[in-house]
């Protein structure tokens, strides 16, 4: 009976690790993120105003037919934020995507193979690291040119050491576990290992360093278009409508503001995603923000109060069968 409630007792415990949920901070990011998009594609295939030809009177503020205001040109502001925030994140999401790419590509065949090969790429990752983003973005645009594509190119390269790092260690890791010397033994070649048994159980750091990565990708897009180095005009962008409008914060302070608050609030998106993901990934650690801190508590004292009863009975059964 004793043997048969503990495994009862572990079983429970494993469902419930298995059926986490995502927490409220994961929800919030991917909420932000989905209404980003969502206003993006409505602006896109339907803008109200053209982003580039006049909606109403320069430098008007909020109204029923501008929602929020109009720039000095007299451009609809709502239409070129919403824009805006579309350029960031498809920026943020594709330089993050190939930095991914070519990161964990790095990452599995220095983590697998070993030897020199890990010392070689490893050194050139350091060597990498070692290099300001937006400096490697500034060179980037003076060789191939300003734009959403040469940022996107030199972003991802700037962020491919990083992930590059994430994912040897766990490689490492498990290259020698037992499905994986079973596999080799089976006479699976090198490739066909790397990229079916040990990449799908390290996919764990990639995700949350995914959302991170794309999150700093924001502020730097918004640096070089600031200094005049990123998304270049007609494109609407954050970054340069701040740069625009800077002599014209007396007159019309929402002109800085609002830019300002599409940056934060992406920046925040994908932080919380990242957070979101890394609670949900790794149930084991109590989550940073949580709404169920109680009931966690109340759990946790309820399982000390079964294992407690569990080490009476098992004691209370060697004494009897002593007694035997």
């Amino acid at each position: 009976m004793t043997v048969t409630r503990e495994l009862a007792l572990a079983t429970t415990a494993g469902r419930r690790r298995r059926r986490a949920r995502l927490g409220p901070s994961f929800w919030a990011g991917a909420g932000i993120l989905a209404g980003v998009l969502l206003l993006a594609g409505w602006m896109t295939l339907w803008p109200p105003y053209d982003p580039l030809g006049t909606a109403g009177p320069p430098m008007s503020g909020p109204s029923a037919t501008n929602w929020l205001g109009t720039d000095n040109l007299g451009r609809d502001t709502f239409t070129r934020l919403a824009l805006a925030a579309r350029t960031s994140l498809i920026i943020s999401g594709a330089g993050a995507l190939l930095g991914a790419i070519v990161g964990t590509t790095l990452g599995l065949i220095a983590g697998y193979v070993g030897g020199w090969v890990d010392a070689v790429i490893m050194r050139i990752v350091d060597a990498l690291l070692a290099l300001p983003a937006i400096l490697v973005a500034l060179v980037v645009g003076v060789v191939i040119g300003n734009g959403a594509g040469p940022l996107i190119l030199a972003l991802g390269l700037v962020f491919a050491p990083g992930f590059a790092r994430v994912m040897r260690a766990p490689v490492i890791a498990m290259r020698d576990r037992d499905f994986v010397l079973a596999a080799r033994l089976s006479g699976v070649r090198g490739p066909r290992i790397v990229v079916e048994h040990l990449l799908p159980n390290v996919l764990t750091p990639l995700f949350v360093q995914f959302a991170s990565v794309a999150s700093q990708i924001v502020l730097i897009e918004a640096a070089l278009s600031y200094l005049g180095q990123g998304v270049q005009a007609p494109e609407p962008s954050a970054g340069r409508m701040i740069s625009e409008f800077t002599r014209f914060m007396q007159v019309q302070p929402l002109l800085i503001i609002l830019p300002s608050l599409v940056i934060i609030l992406l920046s925040a998106a994908w932080n919380l995603l990242a957070d979101g993901l890394q609670d949900w990934l790794a149930p084991r650690r109590e989550p940073a923000f949580s709404l169920g801190r109680k009931r966690t508590d109340r759990a946790r004292k309820n399982s000390t109060t079964r294992e407690n009863s569990v080490t009476r009975e098992n004691s209370v059964t060697h004494t009897e069968e002593s007694q035997l």
